[in-house]
């Protein structure tokens, strides 16, 4: 190879000592070559300084090995947890991840999966179980298979990994019903196409009524999933008539604003007020107080939507409707309603 040349793939299988097709497996599927030859050609990529031509290699194979998920936001840690899962998964299988996010709107979505679909990715991931009509026309028209991710609430006919939200509400309502607490609020996201806030609200209203204990829409307050949401909610909440005695979050995020509130007003929490969260971050744990919340695994969820892309690329079985399991779990920032 001459110094003013760009390395090629025999050469980096002339220098490992190995023939094209390993060097080519090992540099595609890593994880299905042996060791020892896996070892001899990343050294000689590494001297080499070889990189390989990913729009020649699509062309000649008419496959991109890419795999490309929205998200509503990475905002959220939970969201975070689950591409760091996806991403580590789909290396495991040979794919690499493009990540987008469109921040709750449903125009910019659209381009999201326009966009990926331009580039080629041969399967999409999207978080939730309602999206336009626009989306599915694109999705229907391009063949490019898909998988919704996160929810498995409302009627749909598509692939999914998730949990039901309304289950995560009664949940919480169930809990707080049980410490005697019968004024209550929510502070929850914006419902409108956002199905994971609309079912969690659902479930907690229907779990409540099933115990005479209303909870209407004036004391639902929507806010951002934001620690300044759950601040802002924190207040209007403390002004209505009765105060509540609890008050439930739709995230972690929003739950840790709303105590971060509750504490420069004077608010004891849980002393003077319950409050929970939803997902189970990390940061919910050391929270102080540690949040009651429903524990959501992201990174199970990010596995097995990995595990199902692939193989409905790839024409493998699996189920059409995976459950992963939620529960709740009881912290410090619940206690029995004051007298």
């Amino acid at each position: 190879m001459k110094n003013n040349q760009k390395p090629k793939l025999k050469d980096v299988a002339e220098l490992a000592g190995v023939s094209i097709g390993s060097a080519s497996r090992a540099l595609s599927v890593p994880h299905l070559v042996k060791p020892v030859t896996l070892e001899k050609v990343s050294a000689a990529v590494l001297k080499l300084g070889y990189v390989r031509d990913g729009a020649a290699r699509a062309l000649a194979s008419r496959r991109t090995h890419s795999i490309g998920a929205i998200f509503p936001t990475f905002n959220n840690p939970a969201f975070a947890e689950a591409v760091q899962a996806l991403q580590q998964r789909l290396s495991e299988l040979g794919y690499h991840l493009i990540i987008s996010s469109h921040e709750y709107d449903q125009g910019q979505e659209l381009i999201c999966v326009r966009n990926m679909i331009e580039r080629g990715v041969e399967g999409l991931l999207l978080v939730g179980t309602e999206h336009s009509q626009s989306v599915h026309d694109v999705l229907n028209s391009s063949k490019c298979p898909f998988i919704l991710m996160w929810s498995l609430d409302g009627a749909h006919p598509h692939h999914c990994v998730g949990f039901s939200n309304e289950e995560g509400g009664r949940m919480i309502a169930r809990h707080l019903i049980s410490l005697g607490h019968k004024h209550i609020a929510m502070i929850g996201g914006v419902a409108a196409y956002n199905e994971r806030a609309h079912y969690r609200r659902v479930g907690l209203v229907g779990e409540l009524l099933q115990s005479s204990i209303e909870l209407p829409g004036s004391r639902i307050i929507e806010q951002p999933f934001t620690l300044e949401g759950g601040r802002a909610g924190l207040r209007i909440a403390m002004e209505m008539t009765p105060r509540p005695t609890a008050i439930v979050c739709s995230t972690d995020v929003t739950c840790m604003g709303a105590i971060a509130e509750a504490r420069i007003m004077g608010i004891k929490v849980p002393e003077e007020l319950s409050i929970t969260g939803f997902d189970d971050i990390d940061f919910a744990a050391v929270s102080v107080p540690a949040l009651t919340t429903v524990n959501v695994p992201s990174s199970k969820i990010g596995i097995s939507s990995a595990n199902n892309i692939v193989s409905l690329i790839e024409g493998r079985p699996f189920a059409r409707r995976e459950r992963v399991q939620i529960e709740l779990i009881v912290r410090q920032s619940t206690a029995a309603c004051p007298d």
